[in-house]
């Protein structure tokens, strides 16, 4: 199945990164499954927000919703190294802390996403897009031509740049109708990722996590975050 590139020529940033929480790392781990959410589960409310769309007035809320109804996102972090920051963002409960990582090079996941594509009828699917978040601020209403994109979910109010997303995004022709949908990539011990526990647990915690995957059958792709060094969990 065809996937579109965007933005992604140039990219120096080596891999990618999905922060967890415990039950979706063992989830990952036992099925080899990633997460695609229907982009209206976002909170962000901006989300497939088209430039035409803030022209309307009144904005047609339903047309918006329709389409995020349409669209299924599954969303990394571009970098060579994990940020504290990104550690607990959009952690609303103790249950929902991101407490591990897996870590893919860009080239690698792109190739097992290209791969591993769900069996959409070509009436169904519309389009199947990977790449680069584009951040915009478009606080003002002052030439809002200038800020529109080629695709309305890669695009984002430039106060999360921080984030420095990257996207998978299947678009289809109908609504969704589940909340999003399990993407198999392939048996967790054929792929190639490392897992990081998240340095700003307790010791606790952060010792209890690194014993489970040391002594689990991933023992080999657990990797040290750099921010040990700084942040000492294990002295906490």
């Amino acid at each position: 199945m065809k996937w579109n590139k965007y933005r992604v020529d140039n990219i120096k940033k080596e891999y990618l990164f999905k922060f967890l929480s415990e039950e979706n790392i063992n989830r990952f781990l036992d099925t080899g499954d990633i997460w695609f959410s229907r982009a209206d589960r976002f909170g962000d409310k901006m989300e497939c927000v088209r430039v035409s769309d803030l022209k309307r007035d009144p904005v047609d809320e339903n047309k918006i919703e329709s389409r995020k109804k349409r669209t299924l996102i599954s969303c990394w972090h571009l970098t060579d190294d994990e940020s504290l920051a990104m550690w607990d963002t959009y952690s609303k409960t103790k249950l929902e802390r991101k407490v591990c990582a897996i870590r893919f090079s860009v080239k690698h996941l792109n190739e097992l996403i290209k791969s591993t594509s769900p069996d959409f009828s070509a009436a169904k699917l519309k389009r199947n897009v990977y790449g680069r978040i584009v951040y915009r601020n478009i606080s003002s209403f002052k030439d809002l031509d200038t800020k529109k994109v080629k695709y309305s979910a890669f695009r984002k109010e430039k106060a999360f740049q921080y984030e420095s997303e990257y996207r998978y995004v299947t678009q289809l022709n109908g609504e969704f109708h589940a909340e999003g949908l399990n993407y198999k990539l392939g048996k967790p011990s054929g792929l190639s990722f490392n897992i990081l526990i998240n340095p700003l647990l307790s010791k606790d915690d952060y010792s209890r996590l690194m014993s489970k995957f040391l002594n689990g059958n991933h023992s080999s792709k657990v990797k040290e975050s750099h921010l040990v060094n700084w942040v000492k969990p294990a002295e906490w």
